[in-house]
């Protein structure tokens, strides 16, 4: 998906993005990353609030904070009311419902339910470690396997 659609390198789909995501590439400086492959990327209030408002990370708070005033990652508080059937977290039912809302063509997680509670509402899904494959393949960065070697250094550790 990260490669459809893209136009003078961006993708023009509509990208709501969970806070794991958000988390790994702060950490290595990576959120770039998705400014590269998207035109906006959308989080909703609820995963603004565990990455930033609610973290002590001040490199992490950063980082958003700089990809939200480059105007690239946009918080949306979502108003569609969904009930879910598994149990989820605010940040999980949050890019839920933004997705729905957004009618995003793409999701950005790596919370295994949350995944299937989207899969079963339509929702196409791409994890983190997937997103850095399609961003190697597309030259934004030069090494897929030393980058996730890098975060697991930082103790980061992407479902595959």
């Amino acid at each position: 998906m990260v490669g459809e659609s893209v136009k003078n390198g961006k993708s023009n789909l509509r990208v709501v993005c969970h806070s794991s995501p958000l988390i790994a590439l702060s950490k290595i400086d990576g959120l770039v990353i998705l400014q590269h492959l998207f035109k906006q990327v959308y989080i909703p209030t609820s995963v603004f609030q565990e990455t930033v408002l609610q973290s002590h990370l001040i490199p992490q708070q950063e980082a958003i904070l700089t990809a939200i005033a480059e105007n690239y990652l946009q918080v949306v508080e979502p108003h569609t009311p969904l009930t879910f059937k598994r149990v989820l977290g605010p940040g999980e039912q949050g890019v839920i419902k933004l997705a729905v809302e957004k009618q995003a063509d793409l999701l950005l997680m790596d919370d295994r339910k949350a995944q299937n509670e989207a899969t079963e509402l339509g929702l196409p899904v791409l994890k983190t470690a997937v997103l850095l494959q399609r961003a190697e393949s597309l030259g934004v960065i030069a090494s897929y396997s030393e980058t996730m070697q890098w975060l697991e250094k930082l103790k980061i550790y992407l479902p595959r």
